[in-house]
């Protein structure tokens, strides 16, 4: 049976791989801007330090969290 290493690396799944990140991509920024506009308060009603908000809003796209789910 295959594992999914040897299948991302067919020629014919190119665009899915290029994809993949890309979708990543979007979503943490989408992620990040929503964060960055939340004000101290809600922070705080979520257990947000905002300071480790200010700091996650302000990593780059291309920094993707360890696990995403």
């Amino acid at each position: 049976m295959p594992n999914i290493a040897s299948i991302l690396t067919r020629p014919e799944l190119r665009a899915l791989r290029l994809t993949l990140p890309l979708g990543a991509w979007v979503r943490v920024a989408r992620e990040r801007r929503q964060l960055a506009a939340l004000d101290e308060r809600r922070l705080r009603d979520l257990g947000i330090d905002p300071a480790a908000a200010a700091r996650e809003a302000a990593r780059p796209f291309w920094d993707l969290p360890e696990r995403r789910g």
